[in-house]
């Protein structure tokens, strides 16, 4: 009897969850996401994070331009408040004809969009009300990108918070948190460079480093503190010492793309967050094009943002005629579901589910302009690219997949027919293109935890209350002129001035003791006296 006592206490034992060492992640969080940027791919990579918290039992607060559709499934502790109006401040298509990229521009429309969604933010009505209401977070999620509109939510709900940025993260917030980005070998997003650059390449990279980090702070930061103080008070304290405090950021890239370098441990990688780990089925019609192109497809998308109609004739003409002579069939995102002078061999669709297209075994070219998102898409398909960049983080992004020999990249002034056959043909017969691609494709996959899951990881930690003081670098409280070391430099100078100083009035007290003023006098009279 007390063998069989035993036993059962013993079995009871064993099958007891032993007591955690640390604390639960159970507890319910409070969670406001506030993004003031009203770019659909921004938010893309968002989404995920945002519904799997509130899946996992947790209340989510989610100011942005994208409420959740009435088609999508219910989740009653995710709620929406509604950004988008009856005017559309940001239209997501690049008209072609009228692209003109430069660094300049591309800073001054950064501005332009951070400035002007942030003043739309906080004048909206349910965003007043949630200011002066007397909520309660345990987390603040927010966009780390051209505004730092909503750190004003930090202040006043005094709540720990992290950032999100659906691409390599903008210099100055690398710069915020001295995480520090050599520019000798850590390209800035802007430029489209890879890891390895010449010198005049690295000159230019490092005065853009330098450059945006600064302008950033005087042209963006200042017009946005004064916005943030009308809204929430006089008293916020500068944007610059809130954002300084961030737990942790979580960066839509990963090093198997962007290559190696340093990161802060709560600077973490995520890349392919907005990538599903389980794909719908395709459309019928797509599936069976796919299928029967058993010598090859290639997929042709440039994303939200590009207006493949927009190009001059000429161009779409030597576009359509190069498309038209390869042998392999093309599937092409286009505007419309019909396309004047189609060839045979392609199709077009206003839609498509682009991830598992990308993931059908026969497609073998992908035909991209550089954006991130269908990027990271490329890669975790295993599929070569050939990549037209042409604004924003596209060169940088396009730059990437080519130091990694996944893909050919093509100059968007210098595409023609010719070229965009020749870089084809060169995807599809020159066999290393694939063997990188799937190399880059296994290492791109080989991590502890899914993006999501190390996201939701990190969501739950700042939430639960565990303090940065273990995270933040002591860098971050170093003025600009510590951190480059230019008191240490203007220190060792003047030590070495004065020594050279020392030596110097030595060696003229030695010369006038070998050679007092007597004997140079006299040996000066002799000299005369010869001549």
């Amino acid at each position: 009897m007390k063998l069989e006592f035993c036993l059962v206490l013993l079995h009871i034992l064993l099958l007891s969850p032993l007591p955690s060492t640390s604390e639960s992640s159970d507890k319910r969080l409070r969670i406001l996401g506030a993004f003031a940027h009203p770019g659909k791919s921004h938010f893309a990579v968002f989404k995920p994070l945002l519904e799997e918290l509130a899946n996992r039992g947790h209340d989510v607060t989610v100011i942005s331009y994208f409420p959740r559709s009435n088609s999508s499934p219910p989740l009653p502790n995710y709620k929406d408040i509604d950004l988008a109006g009856e005017d559309n401040i940001f239209v997501e298509v690049v008209d072609l004809q009228t692209l003109d990229y430069s660094l300049l521009r591309e800073f001054m429309l950064l501005r332009h969009w951070g400035l002007e969604c942030c003043q739309r933010s906080l004048d909206n009505k349910d965003v007043q009300r949630l200011i002066k209401s007397n909520a309660k977070f345990d987390l603040i999620i927010t966009e780390v990108f051209n505004s730092d509109c909503f750190l004003g939510f930090v202040h006043r709900f005094k709540a720990p918070f992290i950032g999100l940025s659906s691409h390599v993260l903008m210099p100055w917030a690398n710069g915020r948190l001295s995480n520090e980005r050599n520019p000798s070998y850590v390209p800035i997003l802007f430029l489209g460079y890879g890891p390895k650059m010449g010198f005049m390449e690295r000159v230019e990279n490092y005065l853009a480093h330098k450059i945006f980090n600064f302008a950033y702070g005087v042209f963006c930061n200042g017009p946005t503190q004064k916005l943030v103080e009308e809204a929430f008070g006089p008293n916020v304290p500068a944007l610059d010492d809130i954002a300084k405090n961030i737990s942790a950021i979580l960066v839509n890239s990963h090093y198997s793309l962007h290559g190696a370098a340093p990161n802060l441990p709560n600077i973490v990688e995520v890349g392919g967050l907005h990538i599903p780990e389980k794909h719908q089925p395709l459309p019928a019609d797509i599936q069976k094009f796919l299928d029967d192109a058993s010598e090859g497809v290639v997929f042709f998308s440039w994303g939200s943002m590009i207006k493949a109609s927009s190009m001059d004739q000429r161009t779409l003409g030597e576009v359509l005629q190069a498309l038209g002579s390869i042998p392999w069939k093309v599937l092409w995102k286009w505007e419309d579901e019909h396309l004047p002078g189609k060839p045979d061999n392609v199709m077009v669709k206003k839609w498509v589910p682009q991830a598992a297209i990308l993931r059908h075994p026969n497609v073998k070219c992908y035909l991209a302009h550089g954006g991130l998102l269908g990027l990271s898409e490329g890669v975790s398909a295993g599929v070569p690219m050939v990549v037209v960049p042409m604004y924003g983080d596209q060169f940088n992004n396009a730059a990437a997949a080519r130091s990694r020999g996944v893909a050919q990249v093509l100059e968007w002034n210098n595409l023609n027919g010719k070229t965009l056959k020749a870089a084809i043909d060169r995807v599809f017969n020159d066999p290393t293109y694939m063997e990188n691609a799937k190399a880059l494709q296994k290492v791109w996959h080989d991590r502890p935890m899914s993006p999501v899951e190390t996201s939701v990881w990190w969501a739950e930690y700042v939430g639960r209350g565990q303090s940065n003081q273990f995270l933040r670098t002591a860098a971050a409280d170093l003025a600009w002129y510590q951190l480059e070391h230019l008191d240490v430099i203007g220190f060792l100078l003047l030590i070495l001035l004065v020594v050279i100083f020392a030596f110097y009035k030595a060696l003229i007290v030695i010369f006038r003791k070998i050679f007092p003023p007597e004997k140079r006098v006299n040996g000066n009279s002799l000299s005369k006296k010869r001549n």
